[in-house]
């Protein structure tokens, strides 16, 4: 393998790859990355076999190629590199030189028959849409999935196509996020599948906002492609729960709220809550909301703020990391609660098709 590439390059296709890398492995060969040189193109491959990332960058390949070089390592050293340009070669014995500017570094690597092939990702069913459409609904829903070891099947943001919509769902048991997209497939390529939140979580930080996300379904796999990366993830195995019972068929009271003034005062007023005392109460009047925390020990804070509300008045306290959340992913300039009483579960709404099921926290 010879190749030459522009520095800045081949660091930003490193760090699509590196964050799958395991910290620890048993197995030497997941420490490392695959450069693999071929037809003008520099492919960087990373897996902890549950999840694998390639991506590609343009390089002059002087003589076709691949080995593997330690991860963290090759990483430090091409960030702190001199020079423009990076030439890279491999000799015998898997050691690889680094060159640029003055500076050369050898790297002992480990053959690419030892790094684990990728799963096939043709066949199956395939689904295509707008790759910033695809990542804005996991970045809306995917903070809400458990962490709960006990319960995997929630451990991960469902991914549900029917009715010529994908519906995009994740829930920990005390709050729901969900948001739908129109897409066009077949009536037989209807179908579920849960993804693991590491991959939602690399789907949004690796794949670019440009061009046509590729998804692909096969077996227990599921593939995410653009024309520079390729994303093969396993699923998470089970059924997942009938999101929709939870789902409130209707409220007494809808207020119309600035999102960004309520995320602004939730996050003000929940600097005097503690791990004793974590909720904060909203108390709605007419066209007003106060929002307060009390703690022992600690203190109180209150703010008020404006809102859109005929309804009678209302309290209700919430967890105040659940309210932020959503707040902080959404775009629109108004999110709607829509409330029953003080023990119902709300449900925040915007001017996209999302909703957010959050029950509340019992008022002392």
């Amino acid at each position: 393998m010879k190749l030459k590439i522009s520095k800045d390059a081949i660091n930003a296709g490193l760090q699509r790859v590196l964050p799958v890398v395991p910290a620890r492995s048993t197995i030497p060969v997941l420490s490392n990355i695959l450069f693999t040189a071929e037809k003008g193109n520099l492919w960087l491959t990373a897996t902890d076999l549950d999840l694998s990332v390639r991506a590609c960058v343009e390089a002059e390949v002087k003589q076709d190629g691949a080995t593997t070089l330690p991860a963290r390592r090759i990483s430090s050293v091409l960030r702190e590199i001199p020079g423009p340009d990076v030439e890279i070669s491999t000799g015998d014995r898997e050691v690889s030189e680094v060159r640029s500017a003055n500076a050369v570094f050898r790297l002992n690597g480990i053959s690419q028959e030892d790094f684990p092939p990728l799963p096939s990702s043709e066949g199956g069913t395939a689904y295509t849409l707008e790759a910033q459409v695809f990542k804005a609904m996991l970045q809306r829903t995917g903070y809400a999935a458990s962490t709960d070891e006990a319960r995997e099947i929630l451990n991960g943001t469902l991914l549900a196509f029917r009715d010529e919509k994908l519906t995009v769902v994740a829930t920990d048991g005390r709050r729901l996020a969900l948001i739908e997209q129109e897409l066009e497939f077949a009536k037989e390529d209807e179908g579920e599948m849960v993804i693991p939140t590491k991959t939602a979580t690399e789907v949004i930080r690796a794949v670019g906002e440009e061009g046509a996300l590729r998804i692909h379904v096969t077996g227990s796999q599921i593939a995410f492609e653009t024309d520079t990366l390729t994303m093969l993830s396993k699923r998470i195995e089970g059924t997942y729960p009938n999101y929709r019972q939870v789902i409130p068929a209707q409220s007494e009271t809808r207020m119309a709220m600035d999102r960004e003034a309520l995320l602004s005062a939730v996050r003000r007023v929940s600097l005097l809550t503690s791990d004793q005392s974590n909720s904060v109460k909203l108390s709605f009047g007419k066209n007003e909301l106060e929002i307060s925390a009390s703690t022992p020990d600690v203190g109180e804070a209150s703010e008020r703020m404006a809102v859109k509300n005929s309804g009678p008045a209302l309290e209700v306290s919430f967890n105040p990391e659940y309210l932020v959340e959503p707040l902080k992913n959404l775009v629109s300039d108004t999110v709607y609660l829509e409330l029953s009483d003080d023990v119902s579960p709300g449900v925040f709404k915007s001017d996209e098709p999302f909703l957010y099921v959050l029950m509340p926290m019992r008022m002392s």
